[in-house]
């Protein structure tokens, strides 16, 4: 399990993951960049720590040492991967790499040792506006509202936490297995019942995880955009709900 190094929460509220050995001078100067953005910092050693953390917890940022074998095959991972395929991933490359194979493995942004504490805080604040648009893309309402879910034929019980277009975050006290899909069930206030299937998209703390709609039932898809709209005030859109988006803690 990789070590939690720091939990500030601050202006961003990001949530990021860095690979690297703690030992290093990098190390110093990225964990003080993070805390300078006041982000949310985690700290995986070698790649198989870091793999296990990308494929069950949900991720704003990605920074990796590059001097640690493997890191272009664990950027193209992360690529391929559900929960963290749209995270910012940040490389520090040694002197003499090239910054090309990064960018090609899918590195949103590079930057070249020696560093220092200022210049990756720069980095990060610059990058800070990508980060915020990917966690935000579908705004997620609070509600509390009992949840029916069916996996693998088993019923649990969970209790939402929020909910969006695309999504639904959920406390239960059995955590799914990775790469499941989900039956749910439940109703909105004033709103209708909601039934459909979806995927496990991401894991986190305490119990929660959350499920990215797949499919939805035809009145599901009313009920939801209509509860939406009154949240916001807004016309009810006429389309259907993207299932490609999801919801985060």
């Amino acid at each position: 399990m990789p070590e939690i190094v720091s939990a500030s929460n601050g202006r961003y509220g990001l949530e990021f993951l860095v690979v690297c050995n703690d030992s290093s001078q990098v190390f110093h100067a990225i964990t003080e960049a993070i805390r300078a953005v006041k982000g949310r910092l985690n700290c995986a050693s070698n790649l198989a720590s870091a793999q296990d953390y990308i494929a069950r917890r949900k991720i704003d940022g990605i920074v990796i040492d590059m001097a640690l074998p493997g890191t272009l095959d664990l950027i193209d991972r992360v690529r391929r991967g559900s929960s963290n395929k749209f995270s910012v991933i940040f490389a520090c490359l040694g002197p003499t790499m090239e910054p090309q194979f990064a960018i090609r493995a899918g590195a949103n942004f590079v930057a070249t040792r020696p560093t220092n504490v200022s210049q990756l805080e720069r980095l990060f604040r610059a990058a800070a506006p990508m980060m915020v648009a990917e966690k935000r893309r579908f705004f997620r309402y609070p509600l509390m509202v009992p949840v029916q879910l069916t996996v693998d034929g088993k019923a649990l019980e969970g209790t939402m936490a929020n909910l969006s277009e695309g999504g639904m975050a959920i406390w239960c006290l059995q955590e799914p297995p990775r790469g499941s899909t989900l039956q749910f069930s439940f109703d909105l206030p004033f709103g209708g019942l909601i039934q459909g299937n979806g995927d496990l998209a991401w894991t986190g703390a305490e119990g929660t995880f959350g499920i990215k709609f797949h499919i939805l039932q035809d009145r599901a898809y009313t009920h939801l955009s209509g509860w939406l709209s009154r949240c916001n005030h807004l016309p009810a859109p006429i389309s259907r709900i993207h299932s490609s988006m999801l919801t985060g803690t």
